[in-house]
């Protein structure tokens, strides 16, 4: 007998064997009323979602996306003139809204970032809530934070810690205007339908402990008062000064460094080494003159803002140049890596990331771009045109 006719027989039978049957149009009626009823008892049936609910990888609704300085800059100038901080409501931020999130007012889907403007001599009320929050300070002096009683005064560079639900508010004491990059978990927040705000009974609490307390207190970071307990939620300072960072960032990067970030720092609680927010965690690194770092790509979103220097970040081979004060956006499961082009300068970079709840459940992956040696191929250049 001819090989390849039993061949072509046994196939034939294997596919009429795991082939369905034909329907008749009486069981396409009763399919039809069968997707009627679940629908009317708000019910969805697997078979018809399964490829989007369970894709084989992270497919991200947030893009990458870089927000120019001299824009942000210029847009918060005019608010600051035009927009009183009672009529604004009682912040005066201006939120990164990423174009992928279709109109939400989120940098990425569990992170909240914005500018906000000070004006000289201006008091924004306290309140608290259950989001976390932090301040990362962008320009300008005389401007302080109050956290539950501790009043500190503030300085570009600085790190500020609003954990939830305690008391904070700002203001200033120069003439000088002051701007910060605000870093809350809003969306996740809402979310997870958590969401409580309350303002404090008068414009500006209390301050019941000596200026800048807690600095005093806690700054060194390896050592507390031997009488006091570990601080376990929380940081137990609420600030962490500019010139210590600067000063960790420099003695760091005369031993060791990553292949993929460069210098790059984690702020802690110095108390039990986790990060300063349970829901996200914050960065700072040096990329040295001349480094560019190798790609890699990890479960988990971040916001950097460029505190000093130039560069650009390569993302899913787009480049993205960025230059002080910019602001850009890694999404979840993106291809990224940096470069500091300038031979004889450094560039700083701060960043927020959600990686501490990524990994509280389980769900933290990363992978390293192994071909070209570690280097993505560069096919296009940043332009927000080519999104919209």
């Amino acid at each position: 007998m001819d090989l390849e006719k039993v061949e072509l027989k046994v196939n034939a039978a294997s596919l009429e064997a795991i082939s369905p049957p034909t329907s008749t149009g009486e069981e396409e009626q009763e399919l039809s009323r069968l997707y009627q009823d679940m629908q009317n008892n708000s019910l969805t049936p697997l078979w018809q979602i399964e490829t989007n609910l369970l894709s084989r990888q992270p497919n991200p609704e947030a893009v990458a996306w870089l927000w120019k300085w001299q824009n942000l800059y210029e847009i918060a100038r005019r608010s600051g003139e035009l927009v009183p901080i009672h009529r604004g409501g009682d912040r005066r931020a201006i939120a990164l809204s990423n174009p992928g999130l279709k109109g939400k007012p989120f940098a990425t889907p569990t992170m909240w970032t914005a500018v906000q403007w000070l004006n000289g001599h201006e008091v924004a009320p306290a309140h608290r809530h259950t989001a976390q929050a932090i301040r990362f300070i962008i320009d300008g002096s005389g401007s302080w934070s109050t956290v539950e009683g501790d009043r500190v005064f503030l300085e570009r560079g600085d790190l500020v810690l609003t954990p939830p639900m305690l008391w904070h508010d700002h203001g200033s004491k120069v003439d000088e205007r002051s701007i910060w990059m605000d870093g809350l978990d809003i969306p996740l927040n809402n979310f997870l339908d958590a969401s409580f705000f309350e303002p404090y009974p008068a414009e500006a609490q209390e301050v019941t402990q000596v200026l800048n307390g807690t600095v005093l207190k806690y700054g060194v970071g390896q050592l507390r008062p031997a009488w006091e307990k570990p601080s376990v939620n929380y940081p137990p300072m609420h600030t962490y000064k500019w010139a210590e960072t600067e000063r960790a960032l420099n003695n760091l990067a005369q031993v060791a460094a990553s292949p993929f970030d460069d210098v790059a720092l984690e702020y802690i609680n110095p108390q039990t080494g986790r990060s300063v927010m349970q829901s996200f965690t914050c960065w700072i690194q040096m990329l040295r003159p001349g480094i560019h770092t190798r790609a890699h790509r990890q479960v988990g979103s971040a916001v950097y803002h460029v505190f000093e220097g130039s560069g650009e970040t390569i993302i899913n081979g787009i480049s993205f140049e960025w230059e002080q004060g910019d602001f850009f956006v890694v999404p979840s499961w993106a291809w990224h890596e940096f470069r500091n082009r300038s031979t004889d300068r450094r560039a700083i970079l701060f960043s927020m990331q959600d990686t501490p709840i990524i990994a509280a459940l389980n769900k933290y992956r990363e992978e390293a771009f192994t071909e070209n040696g570690g280097h993505q191929p560069v096919t296009g250049r940043f332009t927000p045109k080519q999104f919209q």
